[in-house]
């Protein structure tokens, strides 16, 4: 073959390839349309989970074949924090009882501005080792009900599925395993709660000011638009490098009790990075007096 030729035909196979993402690999299942969904309602793995704070949401119109799923059977408060996972045993009987099995395709669909709800249930699944077979509906039953597509009210039995947890150890972490990652160059921490808080000008109760040392500030409401909708993802990528999250390293997510981070954490996992939710959160730092924190204010102004 002539060379000219040999290395033209090299020069545009090259200009073809998929481009590559500035994150390291993005999750492009994490979010399914609509349209996906309903090509897919009969697919006989499908499980589809209606997430809803209470149950009349769920019963005043669902799509067809949803379970509802309330987030505090998956979270909930203990005499020691305010939010915290439940015991891996009763995730495992929740999951079944709702029809999941280890070969389920799951769909988490939201309803209104609970995305914190459902980023929280998208974590633990990740953390039973369902990540990869867990799928939102993006816009969730709004997106669903602007389209004019079907909605039930009915409520059909459940067949039970057989789940077997294969635990993600990581997905959650606990104090120590923040403080023994402080300041490395492969750790990014990742404080979402609202500014004031971060910088401790403002401080929830019971907490101390300030933040845990060394980590940045991106309020989770940055990252949803009007709607309560996920921006796109290059926007979501620009936001992470404006405030230094470090491409390529690990994130670990935390705000006031753990429920917000969830939204910091799906974040994370979209673009691609090897995401940890600190679970207890700035509750449980700041209430331990042996670990640092910062504070980016004025004193003056902090006693304002």
């Amino acid at each position: 073959m002539n060379k000219i030729l040999f290395f033209f035909i090299l020069l545009v196979s090259v200009a073809f390839l998929p481009q590559q993402s500035t994150s390291q690999n993005n999750n492009p299942t994490l979010f399914v349309t609509t349209s996906w969904l309903s090509e897919h309602l009969n697919d006989p793995s499908l499980v589809m989970l209606h997430v809803a704070q209470i149950r009349r949401d769920y019963e005043k119109g669902h799509i067809v074949g949803a379970r509802f799923l309330w987030p505090g059977w998956m979270a909930m408060s203990n005499p020691d924090l305010s939010y915290e996972m439940l015991p891996v045993e009763q995730l495992d009987t929740l999951l079944e009882g709702l029809g999941v099995s280890n070969d389920s395709r799951i769909i988490l669909c939201g309803t209104g501005a609970n995305i914190g709800a459902v980023a929280r249930v998208f974590a633990t699944l990740g953390y039973l080792g369902m990540e990869d077979k867990t799928s939102i509906l993006d816009g969730g039953i709004d997106a669903w009900k602007s389209e004019g597509r079907q909605i039930s009210r009915e409520i059909f039995p459940v067949k039970r599925g057989t789940f077997t947890p294969h635990l993600k150890q990581n997905v959650f972490v606990d104090a120590e395993f923040v403080k023994s990652n402080l300041n490395k160059s492969n750790f990014s921490i990742v404080d979402v709660r609202p500014p004031n808080l971060y910088s401790g000008s403002g401080s929830a109760a019971g907490s101390r000011n300030g933040h845990i040392p060394g980590a940045v500030n991106i309020n989770s409401s940055t990252f949803v638009d009007s709607t309560n909708k996920l921006l796109p993802l290059p926007k979501l990528e620009e936001i992470f490098n404006t405030a230094g999250v470090k491409k390529g390293s690990d994130v670990i997510t935390y705000c006031s009790v753990g429920a917000s981070a969830s939204v910091g954490y799906l974040v994370a996992r979209y673009l691609g990075f090897n995401a940890h939710l600190y679970d207890g959160s700035f509750e449980d730092w700041s209430s331990r007096d042996e670990l640092p924190v910062e504070i980016t204010v004025k004193q003056d102004s902090v006693k304002e």
